[in-house]
């Protein structure tokens, strides 16, 4: 219904791949997929393995590498070469499970940022900005019982599909409560 209002079609800003422009959604949407994105995650200490891997150092710099390309990122680091290239040695530090986390994806897309991004050589900036930015965008409370501390916020992948030229195109967006 969310996507059918017609208060929303000529609203819904999203980022053209191809120009970086927000654009409007301007079709209507004529299917909807949500999946389930995992968030389990209370504490930022599921980054430390960042240090015990040698992606950084005690310091908090990140440790850098030679020279790559992921289309469409560079890699000159060590964090960027774990984040993306499937087949580097420290790649399996984080499981499939882990980087299904919500938490990962926000700090994968804080690391990778877009076309303009500016890198940062130490740590800290990226999981501040995604500690801060979790803690805003996730719910939690005490659990009466065990008095320890749950999540009690959803968090769902949302690909709505338009119509384009006679093929359905998917839009993704993350959104929760």
């Amino acid at each position: 219904a969310f996507f059918k209002d017609p208060n929303v079609i000529p609203n819904l800003k999203l980022l053209s791949d191809s120009s970086g422009q927000w654009i409007t959604l301007g079709s209507e949407v004529k299917k909807i997929e949500a999946t389930n994105v995992p968030c389990t995650q209370l504490s930022m200490s599921f980054f430390h393995r960042l240090y015990d891997e040698d992606i950084v150092r005690d310091d908090g710099h990140i440790i850098k590498c030679l020279d790559s390309f992921c289309d469409p990122f560079p890699i000159s680091d060590e964090l960027r070469k774990v984040l993306l290239v499937e087949d580097s040695e420290k790649y399996e530090i984080f499981s499939q499970a882990d980087r299904e986390e919500f938490l990962f994806c926000l700090f994968k897309h804080l690391c990778l940022g877009g076309a303009l991004c500016q890198y940062e050589d130490v740590l800290n900036p990226y999981l501040e900005t995604t500690k801060l930015i979790y803690k805003d965008l996730v719910s939690v409370r005490k659990n009466p019982q065990t008095k320890k501390i749950q999540i009690t916020s959803s968090i769902f992948k949302v690909t709505a599909y338009v119509s384009v030229k006679g093929n359905l195109q998917p839009i993704n967006l993350i959104t929760g409560y």
